[in-house]
């Protein structure tokens, strides 16, 4: 079927079909929007889907809060976009196979995105969304996109979805999302492969970015990304993610203001040990992603709502990275287990549950975080100690490293020097490969 013919029917059903697109109605007494999944069944195994809600074009709105039904039993991860125009395939049709056809046509903008078992999001005070009306919104649908990793056990249909927070009431600010991304290759048997990629922010009204959520498949060991002076070569740290844990948004390490100049870093960092074949990037669950999703509020009347950056790194911009970029976050055992079997069973519900019963991860601002979360650890867990004992080991061993290499590479250049930085780098790759054995051991036979 012709793209063309596609873009006709899409523009067809946009104009005459609005019965089964519109807008659900609030909840009783509530503001609360619910979008669901018509009843879907995946035909197979990495199957995307797609359904529409064709918002009110005369009353602008914006949403201040996310909630999740969906659990990470039956859906891989869901994303809402806001769109211009949608694909479909007829008007009895309420939902269509978006991934071999695209989610939206014209303008799209990606609103919110949920993995493992993630908790929902309330926005900041006075800062919402921007949907739908004649204003400064080019969003006319919502569309809720499911990636199934798995076909549905026969006879049963899916309802994953959102319910909305959402006020008539225009905000101070408005929300948006800036979507880095990297595209990994991985080799196998491979103790530490990171995929890199750098952002210089070209927007001319500054972001204030206060959120972020990381997104990486199975072999995904933790993701980073830093605030980059291209004067200094100075970075600072903005959020350290474990992409095995539910993947919610969670606070940045401070609120911080982005503008045109600054550059933003980012690094996944895999491993492929175990894996007897390579890996590519892609979107099925047996290839890998390299996502960050950074979630601010810039000024309403002149501010971007989307943004999506990633460039291959320059030199300088590759020596920036920290030693410890690669250390994975302490280990959480109530975020592992909950990433996987969750607590919920959206199926039975007719209602979300609030974002508090979701156990928060608290991002790393002081270094007193790891040894609280290791005394929350049963005592008797002698691998996990040992574990945490080897990561702050290597992490030591590599700032030493990185600082011999600085030193001699500023004091000379000579063919002693270069020698001794050739085997610094030998050492170093050693270390991590140990390490990183270590770590897969353990997770793979102990935990």
């Amino acid at each position: 079927m012709s793209l063309w013919f596609l873009s006709l029917v899409a523009f067809y059903c946009a104009t005459f079909c609005d019965g089964y697109l519109q807008m659900p109605p609030p909840l009783p007494g509530t503001n609360t929007y619910q979008l669901r999944m018509p009843g879907v069944v995946p035909e197979r195994d990495d199957d995307y889907i797609c359904t529409a809600f064709k918002l009110d074009p005369e009353k602008e709105m914006y949403i201040t809060q996310f909630r999740v039904e969906g659990t990470a039993e039956r859906a891989h991860h869901m994303i809402l976009s806001g769109c211009a125009g949608v694909f479909t395939s007829s008007p009895d049709t309420p939902s269509w196979n978006c991934g071999s056809h695209a989610t939206c046509t014209g303008s799209t903008r990606i609103l919110y995105a949920w993995a493992k078992n993630a908790a929902g999001t309330r926005l900041p005070p006075s800062v919402g969304f921007r949907i739908g009306g004649t204003g400064k919104s080019r969003v006319k649908y919502l569309v809720v996109q499911v990636h199934y990793a798995t076909k549905l056990p026969p006879g049963e249909r899916d309802y994953t979805g959102l319910d909305l927070e959402i006020t008539f009431e225009p905000q101070k600010y408005i929300a948006g999302i800036l979507l880095m991304v990297a595209s990994p290759e991985i080799p196998p048997h491979q103790a530490v492969v990171n995929s890199d990629s750098c952002c210089p922010l070209d927007s001319t009204v500054p972001i204030n970015v206060f959120a972020t959520r990381v997104h990486a498949h199975a072999l995904g060991t933790v993701i980073t990304a830093y605030k980059y002076d291209p004067k200094t070569h100075g970075t600072e740290l903005m959020i350290k993610g474990n992409p095995q844990w539910p993947q919610a948004f969670y606070p940045t390490t401070r609120e911080f203001s982005v503008a045109k100049g600054d550059e933003i870093l980012i690094r996944c960092t895999y491993s492929s040990l175990g894996k007897d074949t390579y890996t590519r990037s892609g979107g099925s669950g047996a290839d890998e992603m390299c996502n960050v999703y950074m979630m601010y509020y810039t000024d309403a009347d002149n501010g971007t709502e989307f943004q999506s950056c990633g460039y291959v790194c320059n030199p300088e911009q590759n020596k920036a990275y920290p030693a410890d970029s690669i250390e994975p976050p302490p280990r959480n055992p109530v975020l592992e287990a909950y990433a996987i079997h969750g607590k919920r069973n959206h199926q039975l519900r007719t209602n979300s549950s609030d974002v508090q019963d979701h156990p928060e991860i608290i991002t790393q601002k002081r270094k007193g975080d790891a040894a609280e979360q290791k005394a929350n650890v049963d005592q008797s867990s002698s691998p996990q100690v040992a574990v945490a004992a080897a990561v702050a080991q290597e992490v030591d061993n590599q700032r030493q490293v990185v600082n011999v290499d600085q030193e001699t590479t500023s004091s000379s250049k000579s063919s002693q020097v270069a020698d001794d930085n050739e085997k610094a780098i030998r050492q170093q790759k050693q270390r991590e490969d140990n390490f990183w054995s270590f770590l897969f051991f353990y997770r793979r036979f102990l935990s």
